[in-house]
């Protein structure tokens, strides 16, 4: 029984507390029936099964989070930021507006199907943080590249990244800000 009431603890605790004492009672009937070959062999069967369901069915029903929308939001602004920097190559500014647009309609349709975006995640209370991060990268990037000159391949790739993390930062740092003042200045929930 000890071993029994051990593999409860694969279950959810919601679900143990809920339904573990009859779970107990019922294998104990079963036991007191059965060949106890069968009843562990049966049991073993269904743990495997139902254990893993109730996992998952505790992360169906948990409510909704706002990451999602906001990621995308992240490569959306972190894209229009990208056309703005590469504004002297019509192609950067091409590929930085595509993809602006791109992840900010796909951003749009999961705020939608969410609706739970003004929530902000913890992180939104610190949304000047990235972009203070983002900006200091930039400035950085700058000093660095005006001080040692032209870049050989390897040092402009790296640049590149250094650049592309830079923006995604301040995009971040821009989108959970608006995020998080929308959250301070919307609607108030009655209660």
């Amino acid at each position: 029984m000890r071993l029994y009431q051990g593999l409860l603890c694969l279950y959810p605790r919601r679900f143990r507390e809920e339904y573990g004492a009859d779970m107990v009672l019922l294998f104990t009937e079963q036991l007191r029936d059965g060949p106890a070959p069968r009843v562990w062999l049966r049991t073993a069967v269904d743990l495997t099964i139902t254990a893993p369901t109730c996992h998952l069915e505790t992360h169906m029903h948990r409510p909704p989070t706002s990451f999602v929308p906001l990621a995308i939001g992240t490569v959306s602004v972190a894209g229009l930021l990208f056309a703005l920097v590469g504004g002297s190559s019509p192609g950067m500014v091409g590929l930085g507006l595509a993809v602006a647009a791109i992840a900010g309609a796909v951003a749009v349709t999961a705020w939608r199907q969410n609706r739970t975006v003004a929530a902000a995640p913890p992180t939104g209370e610190h949304w000047w943080r990235f972009l203070a991060t983002g900006v200091a990268v930039l400035v950085a990037l700058t000093v660095v590249t005006t001080i040692t000159g032209e870049l050989d391949s390897w040092s402009w790739m790296l640049a590149m990244v250094v650049l592309l993390s830079g923006l995604i930062s301040i995009a971040a740092g821009f989108v959970l800000g608006v995020v998080h003042l929308a959250g301070h200045h919307g609607p108030r929930a009655a209660g």
